[in-house]
């Protein structure tokens, strides 16, 4: 599957769930317990995302295999997999200009994923794309409750992060 695509088309396509992920972690994060929680639930997904491989396209499990083939040969231990893709991930945002411009390339993206996979995949199989990396997103997005006033309360997802799904669905131009 790899091969219908450039190197840098494939390299969108793969760094497209984790920018989407980026989006979500870049929204309303005032405590910082808070969103190192969810930077650990982020890895989380994507390592355990690379651990499963069972989709149903084969363009997903293609992308898959890529991840699981970077991820084998970045770490022995499942630990430091962990620590080492947190350490990636907090490096790459911190190399960003402000929440807002990362999440605009976060968008930007993702928008270009449709245009990437046009001719070369099915509709089916751009859409199966598409969907997998919004659930990506969307379990991020659930994975820490955000805390309502003083404590009380509180949303399984925010409407800031709310926002920045549907950003992400109009940005990839599908619908879950």
């Amino acid at each position: 599957m790899q091969q219908l695509f450039s190197d840098n088309e494939w390299l969108a396509l793969l760094q497209a769930p984790s920018q989407a992920i980026m989006a979500i972690l870049l929204v309303d994060k005032a405590d910082p317990i808070s969103f190192l929680k969810e930077v650990k639930a982020a890895v989380k997904v994507l390592i355990e995302e690379a651990q499963q491989g069972n989709a149903s396209s084969a363009l997903v499990r293609s992308l898959i295999d890529s991840m699981r083939t970077a991820d084998t040969a970045q770490a022995t231990q499942p630990d430091e997999l962990q620590m080492r893709k947190e350490y990636n991930l907090l490096g790459q945002l911190q190399t960003m200009e402000s929440a807002a411009d990362g999440r605009k390339v976060a968008i930007n993206l993702c928008k270009q994923v449709g245009s990437i996979l046009t001719g070369k995949v099915s509709a089916a199989e751009a859409s199966e794309y598409k969907k997998w990396v919004l659930s990506l997103a969307r379990k991020v997005a659930e994975s820490v409750k955000e805390e309502g006033f003083m404590g009380i309360g509180g949303e399984r997802i925010s409407n800031a992060e709310l926002s920045v799904l549907e950003d992400l669905e109009k940005a990839l131009d599908v619908k879950v």
